[in-house]
């Protein structure tokens, strides 16, 4: 093993080592944001997030799926992956926001009113379209996406206290010695990282 080869082993298990060690998170917002604003901007994130993630799962299923020519085949499968992907990225988007808002609200509890928001959307979506009304059916498809959304915003803002979280005490770090360890083609690197 060569010497840049184990500086780059050491330096990287330094690294690792570092950005492992769990560090107090920012304080959020000290002042209460008002209900319609904090409800209105953890909607945008929401709609946000699921656009994101899914457009990406749509266009992800349209653009890989072969289905010899059966082109509404392949719009279907990437229908079902945007309303799953907004059901995903609906809470982390709402779960963000909220915590840049300073809430404590639970993701999996939004997340889970998520999925059952767009449980109802295509429970509502299957059954217009058994009645083969082509029009209505393209306004509930709507309802899938946006009832996930909404879903995400209701779960997570009844699972976030109304009472700000409780401040940390702001002393400083204690000194800290953490052992590193780096295994490379030739051998193991041994090192301290410490944090003074």
């Amino acid at each position: 093993m060569t010497l840049p080869t184990r500086a780059r082993c050491v330096a990287l298990s330094a690294l690792l080592s570092l950005s492992a060690r769990a560090e107090p998170a920012a304080e959020a917002a000290t002042e209460p944001v008002a209900p319609l604003l904090r409800v209105g901007a953890e909607t945008g994130g929401g709609i946000l997030g699921g656009f994101i993630l899914g457009g990406a799962s749509a266009w992800v299923i349209y653009e890989t799926l072969n289905t010899q020519g059966d082109d509404a085949s392949r719009r279907s499968a990437a229908q079902v992956g945007a309303a799953i992907g907004v059901s995903v990225g609906a809470p982390i988007g709402v779960s963000l926001t909220g915590k840049l808002l300073g809430r404590q609200g639970s993701f999996i509890i939004s997340w889970l009113s998520s999925v059952a928001g767009l449980g109802v959307g295509y429970g509502l979506y299957g059954l217009i379209r058994s009645g083969s009304d082509s029009s209505a059916a393209k306004a509930t498809y709507a309802l899938t996406l946006l009832l996930p959304v909404a879903g995400a915003v209701i779960g997570y803002e009844l699972s976030s206290s109304d009472q700000p979280a409780s401040p940390t005490a702001t002393s400083p770090p204690a000194p800290s010695l953490f052992p590193a360890v780096a295994v490379g083609p030739g051998g193991a690197s041994f090192a301290l990282v410490g944090r003074f």
